[in-house]
């Protein structure tokens, strides 16, 4: 039997690094990838339409954009659907400005190039306090340096970057608690460069993200899409036991990472790589990746994949972003999927949020 499981994204699905220069992404600050498992799509397809008459709900499609403001208690039904047929499901949600202060600070502060820290479990800590400080509180100017020198990749560009951080670290405006070890870091990384830097080693490329290349050949700099499948392929693997021989995964069609995707799929073979801070994951993946693009108005499972991540990226943002009070309608459907969370948590939703945002709704929920 084939093991099916259904993929969407909510929040712009584009590339983080660009221009022109955007650190608020086109009003969708959040990128979220869902990925669930359907046993019987015949069956899921009777159960929305029972669920469209009792609410009311017009349309083929289902479209969470469509249903989370004005139809948050049939969202509310369909993950108790979740629920009650035991369905294995993942999500990934990215606050994007969170996204590019890891970027930051793995590439030109914390760098993987030279030991700053006596253990790996050390650097990790601290690397996640530095990014949850500079999430909430980074300069524009930085942001904007770190751009450029991704962009174009130029020793000039990537010294600006690394010096416009380092004004901001000598500054009485950064107030992070290890505020000398940051700067210390980043002042290596400098030295570093400078030190290792010949005509013959082009260090630059070393010291800003790696790009992904799309099918007209044009850069993509910071996508979290790449960063959300890895970690959904890792997942099922790891509920699979290390064996997904038997399964195919569906996404919603993709014009443009659609190539992009499949090339993640076959490199993860090539990985062998182990996340020890995720136990819930599972690099060592065996054999070909089975991954198809079907039409979403054709496939009931894509539309469970659309709803589950535009639900998770709104209800992010309204709870624990938004300063009005978010409505109960919307805890409980949060609650349904917190009730549907695998005994040894190795499926749920994955929050790549700031330490200081997800905390609240950690202890809301007990997770």
């Amino acid at each position: 039997m084939i093991n099916q499981y259904f993929l969407d994204e909510s929040g712009n699905t584009g590339d983080l690094v660009k221009l022109p220069f955007d650190i608020n992404f086109a009003s969708q600050p959040f990128f979220a990838l869902s990925c669930i498992q359907v046993k019987d799509c015949d069956a899921l397809d009777k159960y929305i339409d029972v669920l469209k008459k009792k609410h009311k709900v017009q349309g083929d499609e289902l479209k969470s954009k469509n249903l989370y403001k004005s139809k948050p208690e049939f969202i509310c039904d369909l993950f108790e659907y979740i629920k009650k047929e035991e369905l294995s499901f993942y999500v990934e949600v990215v606050d994007k400005k969170y996204c590019i202060a890891v970027a930051i600070v793995d590439h030109q502060i914390v760098t993987p190039y030279f030991q700053q820290f006596d253990s790996e479990l050390q650097s990790h800590g601290f690397r996640n306090e530095l990014a949850d400080y500079l999430s909430e509180h980074l300069p524009l100017e930085c942001y904007e340096a770190f751009f450029d020198a991704c962009i174009t990749k130029s020793e000039s560009n990537l010294l600006n970057s690394m010096k416009t951080l380092r004004n901001y670290f000598r500054s009485s405006n950064f107030k992070f608690k290890y505020k000398r070890e940051a700067l210390s870091c980043l002042q290596s990384t400098i030295k570093f460069y400078h030190d290792n830097k010949t005509p013959k080693i082009d260090l630059v490329k070393n010291l800003v993200p790696i790009p992904d290349i799309n099918k007209k050949g044009n850069h993509i700099h910071l996508l979290p899409h790449v960063h959300s499948w890895f970690n959904l392929m890792a997942k099922v693997n790891k509920n699979h036991n290390g064996n997904i021989s038997d399964v195919t995964f569906f996404h919603d069609q993709q014009d443009h990472f659609d190539d992009i995707l499949l090339f993640c799929a076959d490199q993860i073979k090539n990985c062998n790589g182990i996340n020890q801070f995720d136990p819930t994951t599972d690099f060592n993946i065996k054999g070909d990746i089975s991954l198809k693009f079907p039409d979403s108005k054709k496939s009931s499972g894509v539309q469970l994949a659309d709803v589950l991540a535009g639900f998770v990226s709104r209800y992010v943002m309204d709870f624990l972003y938004s300063e009005t009070t978010t409505d109960e309608k919307y805890h409980k459907a949060f609650m349904k999927l917190r009730e549907s969370y695998s005994p040894n948590h190795n499926y749920g939703v994955n929050f790549v949020l700031p330490i200081t945002r997800r905390t609240k709704l950690f202890k809301k929920f007990d997770l």
